[in-house]
């Protein structure tokens, strides 16, 4: 039997995460903003007493700051990742895996997808969430690297 797999769209993309690998789908009421914090971090939210910081799938694609970050929904990614979530802000499906998977080679989403599958008359950019993760913690740990013209206090 094919495996599940959560859906949503980002920047008029169809966007999927295998279902093994996501905890749960939560209802987000608040997102507190993270100060400092790079642009593709939406902020944290407190989902069944755990703090889940959320990445901004809109922003991490584009590389930009537009859209508003309220209230969504929060695809909450299984462990090892369960301290992440994605933040959606269209409605969250479920679409069945078909057996052929499409190796995706583009460069225009970074390397994030795991590959394309065609489901229906659409086509599925399955993320990678390794790849999506290590993005993520690389925009965090430069977004904390000393600027040019800032002198190590050794000198």
């Amino acid at each position: 039997m094919p495996d599940p797999i959560i859906t949503f769209e980002s920047r008029a993309e169809w966007y999927g995460v295998p279902a093994r690998e996501v905890l749960e789908i939560a209802q987000l009421r608040t997102i507190r903003p993270v100060p400092c914090a790079p642009r593709v971090v939406a902020g944290l939210a407190e989902i069944h007493g755990r703090i889940v910081t959320l990445i901004d799938l809109d922003r991490l694609l584009q590389g930009d700051a537009s859209g508003a970050v309220g209230a969504g929904l929060g695809v909450v990614l299984a462990p090892p990742f369960d301290h992440l979530g994605i933040l959606v802000r269209s409605g969250v499906d479920v679409a069945t895996s078909p057996d052929d998977v499409t190796r995706s080679d583009s460069a225009d989403e970074g390397g994030l997808l795991r590959g394309r599958l065609p489901v229906g008359e659409r086509l599925l950019n399955l993320l990678d969430l390794t790849s999506l993760v290590t993005r993520v913690e690389d925009a965090v740990r430069e977004g904390f690297r000393p600027g040019p013209g800032v002198m190590d206090e050794e000198e």
